[in-house]
């Protein structure tokens, strides 16, 4: 009798200790890392994610729409920064952003666990020769900018027929320092976001 008991109480026990575990695994809080997410989209679609055929002709306006997704668990305050780059010129990366013209900076608060939708409305009003490279004169969000914005010396042109790229730069408030860090605070350190879209224009 005593040893039916006996087993009756491992028994017992072992099957509370594994149910116990189970309940504890399902509803205990998942692990997540922080992100933030940047996109871009239009109502008439993008052609432009990879080199395609997306081919403006000026003067041409295009609306377009970026999102910025928080998942930090707290309020950001963050800035886009658009810049004009071609096939040739160093893309951002995951630890530093591009040294390229800027064309604009936009920047919002976004509360956690919000996306915001941002209006970007963008437009090649011209273009200047200079020898065999094609400039542009655009404007972004109401403000005429150039592809030869100071970098240095440098301007960013593209040879006729070839590709220009707008690159679009995450960049995040760091409180102790009081500016805009590239990217967003991630576990470790910060993570570089960026994205772009690739266009052509027609003379």
């Amino acid at each position: 009798m005593q040893s039916k008991l006996a087993m009756f109480l491992v028994v017992f026990i072992c099957l509370t200790t594994i149910f116990s575990s189970i309940t504890f695994y399902v509803i205990s809080p998942k692990p997540n890392q922080p992100f933030i997410g940047l996109g871009v989209f239009s109502h008439e679609g993008l052609q432009g994610y990879v080199p395609s055929n997306m081919t403006i002709t000026p003067p041409q306006t295009l609306d377009w729409n970026l999102t910025v997704t928080n998942r930090t668990g707290k309020e950001q305050f963050m800035m886009v920064i658009v810049r004009i780059g071609n096939t040739t010129t160093s893309s951002p990366n995951v630890t530093s952003p591009a040294t390229l013209p800027e064309l604009g900076r936009i920047e919002r608060f976004v509360n956690d666990g919000e996306t915001s939708n941002i209006n970007f409305s963008w437009t090649v009003e011209s273009t200047n020769q200079t020898g065999s490279l094609v400039l542009l004169n655009l404007q972004i969000n109401g403000s005429s900018v150039s592809s030869c914005q100071s970098v240095g010396s440098a301007c960013v042109g593209a040879v006729s027929g070839s590709r220009f790229r707008l690159i679009f730069e995450l960049w995040t408030l760091d409180p102790a320092s009081g500016s805009f860090q590239y990217g967003y605070p991630g576990e470790i350190s910060q993570v570089g976001t960026w994205l772009q879209v690739w266009f052509m224009v027609s003379s």
